[in-house]
């Protein structure tokens, strides 16, 4: 398999993982972050840290199964997973209230930019239908 289909394949596992999680256990993400646990707010990461990363994990798979689609699913990670690290940065410095969980999930989210810009780098062309 090549590194672009690998990378696409650990970037869809784990955000899966992460969504599963978020949906049958979201007071302990919640808790991790800091968040509040009212049943409200547990309703919300449920269904946007759940959800949306399901969604998200479901596309990628699809992007795995059909070759056409393997450019756009790693362009996806890349703009979500690095959005989110810089939106992370940005908060760090504004709120001044780094974490431990902040910083974990900076790393994970700069490793993958890196893993999704080396898969990209290999092959600079996206697949045309």
């Amino acid at each position: 398999m090549s590194l672009d289909r690998v990378v696409l394949a650990l970037s869809s596992a784990f955000v899966l993982l992460a969504g599963v999680a978020c949906i049958v256990a979201p007071a302990s993400f919640a808790q991790q972050a800091g968040l509040s646990t009212a049943p409200s707010a547990l309703t919300e990461i449920r269904a946007f840290y759940g959800g949306l990363q399901v969604g998200i994990g479901c596309f990628l798979i699809w992007c795995i199964r059909q070759r056409t689609l393997t450019f756009a699913g790693l362009l996806l990670v890349a703009f979500a997973v690095g959005g989110a690290g810089i939106a992370r940065v940005l908060g760090m410095l504004i709120d001044q209230a780094p974490t431990p969980f902040h910083l974990a999930n900076l790393a994970v989210e700069v490793a993958t930019v890196a893993l999704v810009a080396a898969a990209v780098s290999r092959n600079r062309r996206p697949a045309h239908t």
